[in-house]
């Protein structure tokens, strides 16, 4: 690393060395585990394509997550104080000025806090509000996806959210994770019925949201890698019925699942004889089989930089970096899936080994 000059930006040398710097530090491979070192400042922003959008993603500085996932270490990012709204205004403020040129070719905005916006205990409903409103001055923006628990949904407050900013459709990004009951409650510790799911997409059809659905590819460790292949279209299939049946427009994220550092469910993997991370090209076979059907799918290559050694796809004997170009070329091609969830649900087909 070259020494930074002015705005922590880096200076010196030559003019290729300090661009591919800049790429480096402040694109795609940009640090994404570390927490922020103020509260007025964002855990992280990334300006990025999303199924072939521009789309800006902040995951904001908030009291943590109430919830303790067994997979999940991102609420120790996280303080456990409130963070006034003025110093979240702040965060915004700053990832738009950062990224001042490039504000009207914004597609999208995805905001997150590393657990649920939506959660008042740890978002004032104020902040999130004006914020929505200065999502409204970027007119090329077209969806905002709220990551939330579902339980968090009201329909009354995620439609006066939309008036905000009218000419955009707004969505719920939502972990779901898995169908499978067990690894819900006893490998993930998920903490979310079924039940509890279904009610929020109750609340998410009546408030006229879409819904963005992260499922996760071999969420146990003890899972072969057919089983997962299984495990995930059965789920994928679950939500577009679902989905389909309340008329909201449907997304899929499906992630590898990595293994992350300090976790109890790392704990268990490490346990695990014969624990291998998923393989990208079962992962890819699923998605290219979702898409096949019409479903919108989009394949998530992030580790958030809370991975452990061999802990993520990169350590399966099938990882090239060929397989990762095709991954991306899936994420913003016509492969990432063109159709609606309801014209979907009869026709997901079953993965055979």
């Amino acid at each position: 690393m070259s020494e930074s000059g002015a705005g922590g930006q880096p200076s010196g040398g030559s003019l290729s060395s300090y661009v591919a710097e800049l790429y480096d530090t402040c694109g795609q491979r940009k640090a994404m585990g570390q927490s922020s070192p103020e509260f007025a400042r964002p855990h992280f922003f990334l300006l990025r394509t999303f199924l072939a959008e521009n789309d800006l993603l902040v995951i904001l500085n908030t009291k943590r997550c109430r919830y303790q996932c067994a997979f999940c270490r991102l609420p120790a990012k996280s303080i456990r104080s409130w963070v006034p709204d003025s110093d979240v205004l702040a965060q915004f403020r700053f990832v738009a000025t950062e990224v001042r040129h490039a504000l009207s070719v914004v597609d999208r905005v995805t905001l997150s806090n590393e657990g649920s916006v939506l959660d008042e205990s740890t978002l004032g409903g104020g902040a999130l509000r004006e914020i929505m409103s200065a999502i409204g001055a970027m007119r090329r923006v077209r969806r905002i996806d709220l990551e939330s628990r579902l339980g968090f949904v009201r329909p009354d407050w995620l439609r006066r959210l939309r008036a905000e900013v009218p000419r955009a459709t707004l969505g719920v990004l939502t972990g779901f994770e898995t169908l499978n009951e067990h690894i819900r409650d006893e490998v993930l510790v998920k903490r979310e019925t079924l039940a509890e799911f279904l009610a929020g997409l109750d609340n998410v059809a009546l408030a006229g949201a879409a819904l963005t659905a992260h499922v996760l590819f071999k969420p146990d460790p003890q899972m072969s890698d057919n089983a997962a292949g299984i495990e995930a279209m059965e789920t994928i299939q679950f939500l577009t019925a679902e989905c389909g049946g309340r008329d909201i427009e449907l997304t899929i994220r499906l992630n590898p699942m990595y293994r992350a550092a300090g976790s109890s469910w790392a704990a268990a993997a490490d346990a695990t004889a014969g624990y291998a991370p998923p393989r990208l090209t079962d992962v890819i076979r699923v998605a290219e089989q979702a898409a096949k059907a019409g479903i919108r799918v989009y394949i998530g290559l992030s580790a958030e930089g809370l991975a452990g050694d061999g802990g993520t796809y990169r350590a399966r004997e099938d990882y090239s970096p060929a397989l990762i170009k095709r991954v991306k070329l899936f994420n913003d091609g016509p492969g990432a899936g063109i159709g609606r969830a309801d014209s979907a649900a009869a026709r997901v087909p079953s993965l055979v080994s």
